[in-house]
């Protein structure tokens, strides 16, 4: 009986042995979730940002918060700026384009930015594989199109970090 049992045993490890093959591969090829508020850092809110010194103070006081998003991206809200990493695929932004988004050059390999209700100043950028959103309130008395130098800037001083 015994024999019989560790014969069962030995059948079940060899069967099993593809599936856990398959599944390891599978894990090594996946990309791993990329970490914006390693990207998204004080120095850089600090050098991209709209607000007045006296605000940026007042808005870093709240400490970064990441979250996981999509499949396989990450999102970080820090100091009035929710930075996504790979939130979804550069189709999802293609589709909505049509939706108040305004094409850019000179910043990734493709770009949109729209006026998010005058509260963000949205930017949605394509470099290589990934994707790469900004969304940067908008401080008082000033508007979109005035942000838009800031959130462009900081798409390019977070987009050589990623790759």
């Amino acid at each position: 009986m015994r024999q019989l049992a560790a014969l069962f045993l030995v059948i079940g490890s060899v069967a099993s042995l593809p599936s856990m093959i398959h599944a390891r591969s599978r894990q090594a090829a996946a990309p791993a979730r990329p970490s914006a508020c390693a990207v998204l850092t004080r120095d850089v809110v600090s050098q991209t940002t709209p607000y007045s010194k006296q605000q940026l103070e007042l808005v870093l006081m709240a400490k970064p918060s990441e979250d996981p998003v999509g499949r396989s991206g990450s999102a970080c809200s820090y100091g009035g700026v929710t930075l996504q990493i790979d939130p979804f695929a550069w189709a999802t932004v293609e589709k909505t384009s049509e939706k108040g988004w305004t094409p850019l050059q000179g910043v990734g390999d493709a770009a949109y930015f729209r006026d998010n209700r005058g509260e963000w100043a949205e930017l949605a950028v394509r470099a290589g594989q990934r994707v790469l959103t900004i969304q940067m309130d908008i401080p008082d008395g000033r508007t979109a199109l005035q942000v838009q130098p800031h959130a462009i800037a900081l798409a390019k001083a977070v987009l050589p970090k990623l790759n």
